[in-house]
């Protein structure tokens, strides 16, 4: 059970609770009549309140979202070490490693953060979903964001915004620039992509942090959200991820596509308070850095 407790000021005296809950804190219709249906769903003062009543400063609203059911009962427990950098009661952010899936596959059971995250619930003592916003290929690192509430997943679903952090071969010609060429796959049920001109939209932003003249660490942010967007974007303008077996050469380098989520920023579901956190470089990327002497 997560209840949510709203003051209410001098700003928003006078508003009924449905256009409080809407407008001031972005909860939808259809979220309303849930809440509607428990005895203990709204409250003003401590005492059942309906959509119509008057808000006065003063008041105290709380809104209270019953336990829900879980899907964690599917999941082997994982006791894998991955670092949290932010959690608070409604969301959490992981900084999740290489080689570890987001979601259970054919083959993938017991190892991916779903498994971490059951275990770290176990923990807490409390039943939730599992509600990652964001998924990352099994060798990308970073930011996961994950929404502990119905109401939380709601309120934040594509409503946030990443940069991704890569090392790529070459040093592009423009420190900056912004690349808008479709994507589609190069072959049906194949999982490449290739540039073509019937392919979907895709728009990438990029920005070159540091170079050595061979190798260049660069940020990414995505306008379109294109499967591998920037593997195929960067590879096909001639700068391919350092390691990316797809899109380029293995390297002795490092064992896969050297990109991460670096941070993620959202409206915090309750308070909406713009959140960035922050998820540091993994030890194979921090270690090619260092090496090649690409300082930010």
């Amino acid at each position: 059970m997560r209840e949510i407790h709203y003051e209410i000021t001098a700003q928003d005296a006078g508003l009924t609770i449905e256009p409080f809950l809407k407008k001031r804190h972005g909860y939808s219709t259809r979220t309303i009549v849930k809440l509607k249906h428990y005895p203990e769903g709204i409250r003003l003062n401590g005492v059942h309140a309906r959509t119509i009543d008057l808000l006065k400063e003063g008041d105290v609203l709380t809104i209270t979202f019953l336990d829900q059911d879980s899907n964690l009962d599917h999941y082997i427990r994982s006791n894998a070490q991955v670092e949290i950098c932010y959690e608070d009661a409604d969301v959490m952010v992981y900084n999740k490693p290489p080689f570890m899936p987001c979601h259970q596959s054919c083959g993938h059971a017991a190892d991916t953060l779903a498994n971490v995250f059951a275990a770290h619930c176990d923990r807490l003592g409390q039943t939730l979903m599992y509600r990652p916003l964001n998924r990352l290929d099994r060798d990308t690192t970073g930011a996961v964001l994950i929404a502990k509430t119905r109401f939380a997943a709601a309120s934040i679903t594509g409503g946030f915004d990443k940069v991704y952090r890569a090392l790529v071969c070459g040093v592009p010609k423009l420190r900056e620039g912004r690349i808008d060429l479709p994507i589609r796959r190069e072959f049906p049920e194949e999982m490449r992509r290739i540039v073509a001109e019937d392919g979907q939209r895709a728009v990438t932003n990029y920005k070159v942090l540091a170079d050595d003249g061979v190798y260049s660490l660069v940020d990414f942010t995505l306008e379109t959200g294109r499967t591998h967007q920037i593997r195929v974007h960067m590879s096909h303008m001639g700068y391919p991820l350092l390691g990316d077996p797809m899109y380029g050469e293995i390297s002795p380098l490092i064992g896969r596509q050297a990109l991460h989520c670096a941070s993620i920023c959202f409206a915090h579901p309750v308070s909406r308070e713009k959140i960035r956190v922050n998820c540091p470089l993994p030890q194979d990327m921090q270690q090619i850095c260092d090496k090649l002497g690409l300082r930010i």
